[in-house]
């Protein structure tokens, strides 16, 4: 095969060419002329043959058409040699179509971005190009338009489609306030978004990136077929030699018309695109081909506690403030500053505050730093705070809270304490990765008592506890002899050696932070998983399912073509035409039933 580019232009050259000499070969015109232009489009085809043996060390499907249309030229068949040129070229040019479809399915999140956005700038409003948008601008997006860029709602309410994101169908009300997200569009009010990552840095951007990455990421089986394609090539033509010693060549020409190996190279990667797109458009970012695959065949899965398990919502149990700080301090500027993260304690604590971040910088794993009324605020660990230098010898919480220290204006302010709520709907999750046949076990970090008591509300019998990420990672290891495949959820960040080192890593979280980590990123969280291992094993039924029935096609028709029982028209119509139809159609049959 050669590059997608020059496809489409050449087979529709050949197509259009041969469709018209087929005409007239059918109206009666058998002149030495139509003979030259079949011998012309023969050598044509070898010689693109050669062109990329020479330049790419592949063997092209054009040795295989080129030496039919010289067969039949040879035998003088010229209406035939025609119509088997006809119906290849529309072949491949089907193959492309099919092609390009998946892969707009994949990419056409990318037309959703606007080109120019209308900006707020010293009281007027200006026009910008989307590159041009920076953090801290004010936007204007207008009822039908797509949000451009992560930001919150600073003014307005409105009615939200986050179904290209989030793959809900339901629309969300927004206001002053919530965050929202780019590739959301606005059903019926204008608002005004302050702009809180550039637009290449927001989701729907990396959406767009990470899946185009992951499109050219083959599974292994696509790799095998496309490698098998070439010694296949020249196995159809071996055995077409072989025949011609046998039976007449006219009959011998079913061998190679059924034998394209078309119908098997699109059938991969059509099917591996289109899952892609299917998940993308739920949130779920995959790897590739290759990671579908792997996690068709799964056994175990080990899931972190923290961020995972527990990544649904943070509840506020106190704010401690120092002494001279009033509460009501800690939570305006707290709260305000917390929007500006979609971590769970970020979420808990912007709910206690109406004001919003001019300006903000994450700190994956430890807090963040927000401009918020002018006043700069920090948020985040113990360590943080005191790796920015600030005292933190002060009892704020209890053992079993979690604890987020609030810096404002360059001086501790106090404490917020939290403790942890289980994921919405996490057992039934669990339950579902059950039903999906997998050993699940829980790792992580925290106490044994806390581990144990969630362990034995979502009754899974193996759990271990304390665990520092280098532990986790041995876990995984040691698993590895116990199951053919392992898979390790984590929140992407004191997990990473932990995913690296299963054979299907999984991140939950923001795709801002673990875009380099897992093989999958959920991004609406654990919920997603069981999407994810149904959709495997979906995809990896397309692929096998569609080679079988356009394999049975091939083999079919090119023994009855052997056998003189049908003509050559019907042996390259059912044996490549139709094979690639029968191929697409039934990956389409078994991917709607996700």
């Amino acid at each position: 095969m050669v590059t997608q580019v020059m496809l489409p232009k050449f087979w529709s050259s050949v197509g259009s060419v041969s469709l018209a000499l087929l005409v007239l070969s059918s109206l009666g015109f058998h002149t030495h002329l139509l003979d030259y232009f079949l011998l012309t489009i023969s050598l044509i085809l070898l010689a693109r043959f050669v062109m990329v043996l020479y330049v790419k060390r592949r063997i092209s499907v054009d040795l295989l058409m080129g030496s039919a249309a010289l067969v039949t030229w040879h035998l003088h068949t010229i209406f035939e040699g025609f119509l088997i040129l006809t119906l290849y070229s529309a072949s491949e040019l089907i193959e492309v179509w099919s092609e390009r479809y998946a892969r707009r399915k994949l990419t056409g999140l990318k037309e959703l971005l606007p080109t120019e956005i209308t900006v707020l700038f010293n009281g007027e409003l200006v026009s910008k190009p989307l590159n041009k948008v920076g953090v801290g601008d004010v936007i204007l997006v207008k009822p039908g338009e797509v949000v451009p860029a992560d930001g919150i709602v600073i003014e307005g309410e409105s009615t939200f489609n986050t179904s290209y994101v989030t793959g809900e169908p339901e629309p969300v009300l927004l206001k002053k306030g919530d965050s929202v997200v780019s590739g959301y569009i606005n059903r019926d009010e204008m608002i005004k978004v302050r702009v809180l990552r550039n637009p290449n840095e927001s989701l729907l951007q990396l959406l767009v990136t990470e899946s185009e990455k992951a499109l050219r990421r083959k599974a292994s089986l696509q790799r095998f077929i496309e490698k098998f394609s070439q010694p296949y090539t020249l196995l159809v033509l071996s055995i077409f030699a072989s025949a011609l010693l046998v039976i007449n060549p006219y009959r011998a020409l079913s061998i190679i018309l059924a034998g394209c190996p078309s119908a098997f190279i699109i059938t991969t990667s059509t099917s591996t695109a289109l899952s892609l797109a299917f998940l993308a458009r739920r949130s779920v970012v995959v790897r590739g081909g290759r990671v579908l695959e792997a996690a068709r065949g799964l056994e175990a899965l080990i899931i972190d506690k923290t961020g995972t398990i527990t990544l649904g919502e943070m509840r506020i149990k106190s704010i401690k403030p120092l002494s001279g700080v009033s509460e009501e301090y800690v939570i305006k500027y707290a709260g305000g500053a917390a929007k500006a993260s979609d971590h769970p304690v970020s979420r808990a604590l912007a709910k206690l505050s109406d004001l919003t971040p001019s300006r903000a910088k994450e700190f994956v794993g430890k807090g963040l730093e927000a401009l918020v009324e002018g006043r700069k605020v920090y948020l985040g660990s113990r360590a943080f705070i005191k790796e920015l230098g600030f005292d933190t010898d002060y009892l704020f919480c209890n053992t079993n809270d979690t604890e987020v220290l609030v810096v404002i204006d360059g001086a501790l302010a106090g404490a917020v304490c939290l403790n942890e709520a289980l994921s919405e709907g996490i057992k039934e999750v669990i339950e579902s990765l059950r039903k999906e046949g997998l050993q699940i076990i829980i790792a992580s970090g925290d106490r044994a008592g806390r581990v144990k008591e969630i362990a034995n509300y979502l009754g899974i019998k193996e759990w271990f506890s304390e665990l520092r990420p280098e532990d986790k990672r041995k876990l995984v290891s040691e698993l590895k002899g116990r199951f053919n495949g392992v898979g390790f959820v984590g929140d992407g960040i004191n997990d990473l050696e932990a995913i690296a080192e299963a054979d299907v890593g999984i991140a939950i979280g923001s795709l801002r932070t673990v875009s380099d980590i897992g093989d999958v990123v959920l991004l609406k969280g654990i919920k997603s998983l069981p999407l994810l291992l149904r959709h495997s094993k979906k995809y990896m039924k397309s692929i096998k399912s569609s080679i079988a029935l356009a394999l049975a096609l091939k083999l079919a028709i090119m023994c009855l073509g052997i056998l003189g029982l049908v003509p050559l028209w019907l042996v390259v119509g059912v044996g490549d035409d139709g094979a690639t139809l029968a191929a697409l159609g039934g990956i389409a049959f078994i991917l709607s039933k996700t």
